[in-house]
């Protein structure tokens, strides 16, 4: 029988995830609008700006449905 999950180490898990989707969606935006400054366009430091505004701005949108799952789940640890 596997052991009854904790709604505290429930919660904790998922507020890792969140933090981890928003710092990887940083580094990727960022990486890319790196690349597109130095290697396409040259447009230094415009499009890192642009990439870490869109890696921000998909950060928080997959933070945000992240937790809109997690509210709405039916069968969220600890409750009956």
């Amino acid at each position: 029988m596997p052991p009854p999950q904790d709604q505290f180490y429930a919660g904790l898990g998922q507020a890792v995830r969140i933090g981890t989707e928003l710092l990887a969606s940083l580094i990727v935006g960022g990486g890319l609008g790196w690349v597109v400054d130095a290697y396409l366009l040259g447009s230094t430091p415009w499009g890192l700006v642009v990439g870490l505004i869109l890696g921000v701005a998909a950060g928080v949108r997959n933070a945000y449905r992240a937790a809109q799952r997690w509210q709405n789940s039916p069968d969220k640890p600890g409750q009956r």
